[in-house]
């Protein structure tokens, strides 16, 4: 009895994960289709000639979707939230907005960490994503400079992300740098070969070469590969409404290039889909080889008195090697990570 009842646990177990896990793939599928509309949106006005009220219109739509985009990855189920890994109690995303209520900045607070749960003897698995894994690729490259002021990039680490814009005043001699907006400023006398840039509200840096430094300027930077779901979103709908006045030419090329990167996390995101349906079956066929083992276990006992006892055993033996067999797979499905998939 004590046995059966184990089992009836796993079963409620397998229940409960695979239900949070087929929740996330819909989740999963529904971030993905409004990013591919967001993009095909914003690839359909690159093709000719358009005017401002379009564009400001896209930019509108653009911040919709990021809107959606925010409120589907901090998706709860029953107080868990899908995508906060280990920190399943807590919101996994928080945003910073500007005066206007515009979403500026998306954060990840949640753990990078998944977090386990048995659902069989010696199987342990996660219904809980980890968010900054599925929706934030990190193949950093080397930042690309759009501007004229001549500036370069540095030899640094860099830890910004996304678009920023490297604000340059002064001249020859006595140069002041900012990629904050003014809120901070940091002084090169034009020499500097890895000059640390730092952004006073979010920490992030920017190194760069001053040695070609020859006029002030905003100098529009990319920081290449270090795109996800929702920057992505911000840079599109910011070069759209291009508050900072850039250049028509210098304009596309930009636009173009964050095409180009939503694309690189829509492809990273679609990959997830057979991995969370991959868990899902594995969990299927684990629950229906504990439900099988249980059934016939009770029908065994129940036959006992009458049966043959020797062949009871067997049977018994015969059922107990493909129980461990199920979960020997599951196992070992389920302790590799969900980045050993995602690379």
């Amino acid at each position: 009895m004590s046995d059966n009842r184990t089992k009836t646990q796993y079963i409620k177990s397998l229940d409960e994960v695979s239900s949070v896990l087929e929740l996330s793939s819909s989740v999963l599928q529904s971030m993905s289709s409004e990013l591919a509309s967001a993009r095909e949106s914003l690839t359909s006005i690159m093709s000719g000639t358009t005017g401002d009220q379009l564009r400001q219109t896209l930019a509108a739509d653009l911040n919709n979707a990021l809107e959606q985009l925010v409120s589907l990855a901090n998706t709860q189920r029953l107080g868990q939230s899908l995508f906060a890994g280990a920190k399943d109690s807590a919101v996994p995303y928080t945003v910073e907005r500007d005066a206007s209520g515009q979403i500026t900045r998306v954060i990840y607070q949640g753990s990078n960490e998944e977090k386990k749960v048995t659902v069989a003897n010696g199987v342990e698995m996660s219904a809980v994503l980890v968010g900054s894994t599925l929706f934030s690729p990190d193949d950093r490259d080397t930042p690309v400079f759009y501007g004229q002021t001549g500036i370069q990039v540095g030899t640094g680490t860099n830890t910004a992300r996304g678009d920023i814009y490297l604000q340059v005043q002064g001249s020859a001699g006595s140069w002041q740098l900012s990629i904050d907006g003014g809120q901070s400023w940091v002084n090169a006398v034009g020499t500097e070969t890895n000059l640390p840039v730092v952004n006073a509200q979010t920490g992030e840096v920017l190194y760069v070469n001053t040695t070609a430094l020859s006029q002030a300027g905003t100098e529009p930077v990319r920081m290449s590969g270090t795109y996800d779901i929702f920057n992505s979103l911000v840079s599109a709908r910011d070069l759209l409404k291009n508050v900072e006045g850039i250049p028509e030419a210098q304009l596309k090329e930009m636009l173009n290039d964050v095409i180009n990167e939503m694309q690189v996390v829509e492809q990273k995101l679609a990959r997830s889909f057979p991995i969370v349906g991959g868990r899902v079956q594995t969990l299927t066929a684990l629950r229906d080889s504990i439900e099988e083992m249980k059934l016939n276990t009770q029908e065994d006992v129940s036959r006992m008195q009458d049966a043959d006892i020797s062949q009871v055993a067997i049977d018994l033996a015969r059922y107990e090697v493909l129980y461990q067999m199920s979960l020997k797979v599951a196992s070992k499905m389920f302790s590799m990570s969900f980045l050993d998939f995602m690379e």
